[in-house]
């Protein structure tokens, strides 16, 4: 009786221990290809916002024309979006 349950449970725990091994592999390696993908990504947008930067045009005062807010819209660039 006990080997019978013996050989039930070895068989029944090898099977869920390599279950576990296997979803804790996959989850491993998702998890290296997001933090290697998070950086990617941030490296490019800072390049496209020092881009921005640099190729947009200030003001007299020194500010970008999103800096600014107005009375009927929140923001500048939403007046301009209600002109049309």
């Amino acid at each position: 009786m006990m080997v019978v349950l013996v050989s039930i449970f070895s068989r029944n725990g090898v099977q869920f221990f390599l279950r576990c091994l296997f979803y804790i592999a996959l989850w491993i390696i998702v998890m290296v290809f997001r933090i290697v993908r998070r950086k990617k990504n941030r490296k490019r947008m800072d390049k496209q916002t020092e881009y921005l930067m640099k190729y947009t045009e200030k003001d007299k005062n020194g500010k970008y024309p999103w800096e600014y807010k107005d009375e009927n819209a929140k923001y500048a660039w939403q007046k301009k979006d209600q002109e049309r």
